[in-house]
């Protein structure tokens, strides 16, 4: 490392004073980098503000570095040149001399490497160059001992080099853009997992819905959907779930208010069940009314007090051929038989939707019972609604 680097503690009260900025201007800098956690590109419109407030050509966060299976992960605010990423990505990310900074602080470039060795780089002259990148600045987050993002910060050849006060609003910043980065990376987190069970949930064909404190859908999956966009004994009036029956509607909403109210104490649990008929003479649809419980820290106007779990008994099991296959070693023809008999038919049904004779079928079904260890058709769907065949 070459010159004199900043000190090793932020001194906040003298670098708000460098900094130049009124409390107004730098309370609305933090308003906006938290607002911008939620956008479907997090940050831009606090990246844009900051870039002008530095006088900046380009301000970006490496949020993700290129790896042999992944692009990189960045966002940033300035000129968009797609055309030369690939060259970063591939080559000259590996040659930056810029990077593994002392974590958690500002560095202007000319105190990581010697200027003019900087300037006759191979990145510099390839690739930031023709970026119009001449000045720059930035530092490394770090959460422990991994590296959360890079930071940084450039400016043209025909502006002057950054300054003290560029380092001071930057310093001030980035305890809030760490905190930012990790919530937006637990935010993410939770949507995955959310993510993973609401598609457990779909494989089931199992509608699930969320209710507000005042009753309405906050949010449904595809099979709660299709429940209820066909209206058949169910559906939706203005957020609400009501029941064609006026016994049944009733008694749902007793159900939904029961859960509604369990939602208000901590750690309180209320669950109900119901059935629905169905004008169309279907089978009648099975309804479970849950609370949502109130947690010691979660309270918003908003928040879901209620969750219903709507099923279709007739709802046929896809069942995949290859995972039946990877179970339980059963041949494509013994895949197709399972499948049709987890559909609710019998050998006969299942032989002659196959176009297969009885014979073939019953020969098939033997071979089945011997690879699944069971003896009975009753005890082959046991075992397999049992184990992970739903869940696919």
């Amino acid at each position: 490392m070459t010159g004199r680097g900043p000190p090793t503690m932020i001194d906040v009260d003298h670098s708000f004073e460098v900094s130049g900025l009124t409390v107004g201007e730098f309370d609305g800098l933090i308003r906006l980098l938290y607002q911008s956690i939620a956008e479907p590109v997090p940050w831009t419109p606090w990246l844009d503000r900051l870039r002008a407030l530095l006088g900046a050509n380009y301000v970006t966060l490496m949020l993700r570095p290129p790896q042999a299976d992944r692009r990189w992960l960045v966002v940033f605010s300035g000129e968009a040149r797609p055309d030369i990423v690939p060259s970063y990505e591939t080559f000259f990310y590996a040659t930056d001399p810029f990077m593994n900074l002392p974590p958690n602080r500002v560095f202007m470039v000319g105190e990581i490497i010697d200027e003019q060795v900087w300037l006759d780089s191979s990145i510099h002259r390839e690739f930031l160059r023709p970026l119009d990148v001449r000045h720059y600045m930035g530092a490394d987050l770090h959460s422990g001992a991994d590296v959360l993002c890079r930071f940084r910060v450039s400016r043209s050849a025909r502006c002057a080099a950054f300054g003290e006060r560029e380092r001071a609003i930057c310093n001030l910043l980035l305890p809030h853009l760490e905190r930012a980065v990790q919530a937006r990376s637990l935010r993410d987190n939770v949507d995955a997992e959310r993510r993973v069970y609401a598609g457990t949930l779909e494989r089931l064909a199992v509608g699930a819905l969320t209710l507000d404190r005042k009753a309405q859908v906050l949010n449904l999956n595809h099979a709660a959907n299709d429940i209820l966009a066909a209206r058949d004994g169910i559906g939706l009036v203005q957020r609400r779930l009501q029941a064609s029956k006026a016994a049944e509607g009733r008694e749902l909403n007793t159900l939904i208010d029961q859960a509604i109210a369990g939602s208000h104490h901590e750690g309180h649990d209320v669950a109900g069940a119901m059935s629905i008929t169905r004008p169309s003479g279907r089978s009648k649809l099975g309804i479970l009314v849950r609370t949502v419980p109130l947690s010691e820290w979660s309270e918003s106007p908003v928040r879901a007090a209620a969750f219903v779990v709507l099923r279709d008994p007739e709802t046929k099991f896809n069942a995949s051929q290859s995972i039946l296959k990877r179970l339980y070693g059963l041949t494509p023809a013994e895949s197709s038989l399972t499948a049709q008999l987890l559909d609710g038919l019998s050998v006969e049904e299942a032989a002659e939707a196959l176009q297969i004779s009885r014979h073939t079928a019953r020969s098939q079904l033997r071979g089945i019972f011997a690879k699944t260890g069971v003896t009975r058709q009753t005890e082959l769907m046991r075992k397999l609604l049992r184990g992970v065949i739903p869940l696919q």
